[in-house]
Protein backbone atom coordinates (compact mmCIF):
# COMPACT_ATOMS: atom_id res chain seq x y z
CA UNK A 1 0.00 0.00 0.00
CA UNK A 2 2.89 1.98 0.86
CA UNK A 3 4.74 2.32 -2.67
CA UNK A 4 1.34 2.89 -4.37
CA UNK A 5 1.16 5.89 -2.68
CA UNK A 6 5.01 6.88 -3.17
CA UNK A 7 4.32 5.84 -7.18
CA UNK A 8 1.02 8.17 -7.69
CA UNK A 9 3.22 10.91 -5.48
CA UNK A 10 5.94 10.76 -7.76
CA UNK A 11 4.36 11.08 -10.96
CA UNK A 12 1.80 13.87 -10.17
CA UNK A 13 5.42 15.72 -8.56
CA UNK A 14 6.62 15.25 -12.30
CA UNK A 15 3.87 15.17 -14.51
CA UNK A 16 2.23 18.27 -13.03
CA UNK A 17 5.11 20.62 -13.35
CA UNK A 18 5.74 19.39 -16.84
CA UNK A 19 2.32 19.63 -17.60
CA UNK A 20 2.18 23.32 -16.71
CA UNK A 21 5.70 23.92 -18.60
CA UNK A 22 3.80 22.91 -21.75
CA UNK A 23 0.77 24.78 -21.87
CA UNK A 24 2.55 27.75 -20.71
CA UNK A 25 5.08 27.49 -24.20
CA UNK A 26 1.87 26.32 -26.23
CA UNK A 27 -0.32 29.66 -25.46
CA UNK A 28 3.37 31.76 -25.35
CA UNK A 29 3.62 30.17 -28.86
CA UNK A 30 0.02 30.62 -29.97
CA UNK A 31 -0.72 34.47 -29.01
CA UNK A 32 2.76 35.16 -29.79
CA UNK A 33 1.72 38.78 -31.41
CA UNK A 34 4.88 39.00 -33.94
CA UNK A 35 4.58 35.83 -36.54
CA UNK A 36 7.23 36.90 -38.45
CA UNK A 37 10.64 36.90 -37.68
CA UNK A 38 12.53 40.68 -37.13
CA UNK A 39 14.10 42.13 -40.34
CA UNK A 40 16.70 44.53 -40.94
CA UNK A 41 14.20 47.50 -41.57
CA UNK A 42 12.48 47.05 -38.14
CA UNK A 43 15.58 48.77 -36.49
CA UNK A 44 15.11 51.28 -38.87
CA UNK A 45 11.84 52.89 -37.72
Amino acid sequence: MYQDYTAIALLLFTAVPLAAVAVTAFFYVKNNDRKTPLKREDFYR
